[in-house]
């Protein structure tokens, strides 16, 4: 018998979505990462390969953050990320305190299918990207059902 870790383990790397898996968790733990005042002006964006893509909010800030490229890479070296690169944009409004907000619009059904899927995961970055997806499909099918 398999445990739930390896299964998923090997679902994810079948289905190519490691770097899925290393990017949410880089979001998730973004400001302890990077600091929370360049987390305020950051946010991890997409993930190939070993490189990772930052969107900055103001040309400003990019510029200053463009001295401190190998540092933030050396922060990120636990990742797999060996470099970072920055694209100018409007960061996400979807940050974790909103995703938390979320989940209080789940019902308690919903919260106790939640915590009964995950209570056996061990790996706490494995059960936080997972708690991610979980609530996003249960938010999804309450689009429009308000």
């Amino acid at each position: 018998m398999h445990s739930l870790n390896n299964i998923l383990k090997t679902f994810v790397k079948d289905y190519g979505l490691e770097g899925c898996v290393v990017l949410n968790s880089i979001q998730n733990q973004w400001g302890n990462i990077a600091g929370q005042t360049v987390a305020a002006h950051t946010f991890p964006d997409t993930i190939k390969g070993k490189v990772l893509t930052l969107i900055v909010d103001t040309p400003q800030w990019l510029h200053h953050l463009s001295f401190f490229k190998e540092e933030i890479a050396t922060k990120l070296k636990s990742y797999n990320v060996v470099e970072v690169r920055f694209k100018l944009g409007k960061l996400p409004e979807n940050t974790k305190e909103t995703r938390a907000a979320g989940d209080v619009k789940l019902s308690e059904d919903d919260l106790r299918y939640l915590e009964n899927t995950l209570k056996n995961l061990k790996d706490e970055d494995l059960r936080e990207t997972f708690r991610t997806l979980i609530v996003h499909g249960l938010m999804r099918g309450k689009k429009g059902k308000i």
